[in-house]
């Protein structure tokens, strides 16, 4: 799997996040950016050719299991670090999705 380690500073709390495609991911979804949990973090960004594979192995990794469904990306937040896995090409809504969680958590479940 290639890496790209990309760094923004910011601060965060504990969870893990994830790209399950549902009815809010339309792009032209508007966030109300007062209910952010936070405004500061540190991103980590890494892609890879195989997504669901890479989110399922750093699912397990940090202790939460895996998915046991299809994602297209996934992301986990802690300390002041959002860590965060797209595929190697990648929409601009799914980074979009990926940062809404690395700012407000779980916003669609």
């Amino acid at each position: 799997m290639k890496r790209k380690i990309l760094t923004t500073v910011i601060a965060m709390l504990v969870g893990s996040a994830h790209a399950q495609w549902t009815f809010d991911n339309s792009p032209d979804r508007v966030f109300d950016m007062k209910k952010n949990i936070t405004n500061k973090t540190t991103v980590i960004l890494s892609y890879a050719k195989d997504v669901q594979k890479a989110c399922e192995a750093k699912s397990r990794e940090l202790g939460y299991g895996g998915f046991g469904y299809g994602v297209r990306a996934c992301s986990w937040f802690f300390n002041d670090r959002c860590i965060v896995i797209v595929p190697e090409q990648v929409e601009m809504s799914t980074i979009g999705h990926e940062m809404m969680h690395c700012l407000q958590g779980h916003w669609h479940e």
